[in-house]
């Protein structure tokens, strides 16, 4: 079946995006700081890139990767950008909370409040391309 050919999935491309998306990106972040944490010590050549290639938590990078990108290849198929990039930011969010809660690093009142910054303004540009969306509709009709 050619590209060209198939129909839209619109109804599962934002359940893709706010399920899939953020937990894909927040199990790469979590797995590629322990994989630094595990390198941290090592001389970066060669024997460095090597023994990164046999560590598991490496390998699952690589995997996350991919999932990534058929996940954000199926979302930019079925949503526009202008609509679908701001909701990656959920990320950010959820990456500043897992540091603390898995690496207890320590978070300012600024990152939180910027988080919660990050969180409105996807609310925002969300509101505001199904109001672009509608108006569309409407003009088509």
């Amino acid at each position: 079946m050619s590209v060209e050919s198939r129909k839209p999935r619109r109804r599962f491309a934002p359940a893709i995006l706010f399920a899939i998306l953020p937990i894909i990106s927040l199990a790469y972040q979590i797995t590629a700081k322990t994989s630094a944490n595990q390198l941290a010590h090592a001389r970066f050549d060669l024997a460095w890139l090597a023994a990164a290639a046999r560590m598991p938590s490496v390998q699952l990078l690589v995997a996350l990767e991919i999932a990534a990108f058929a996940a954000w290849m199926t979302v930019l198929a079925e949503m526009p950008l202008s609509a679908a990039f701001p909701l990656s930011a959920v990320s950010y969010v959820l990456i500043i909370a897992a540091s603390a809660v898995v690496f207890h690093e320590p978070i300012s009142g600024l990152q939180v409040v910027g988080s919660l910054a990050i969180l409105l303004g996807v609310l925002l540009i969300g509101r505001g391309a199904k109001m672009v969306e509608l108006a569309a509709s409407g003009a088509d009709a």
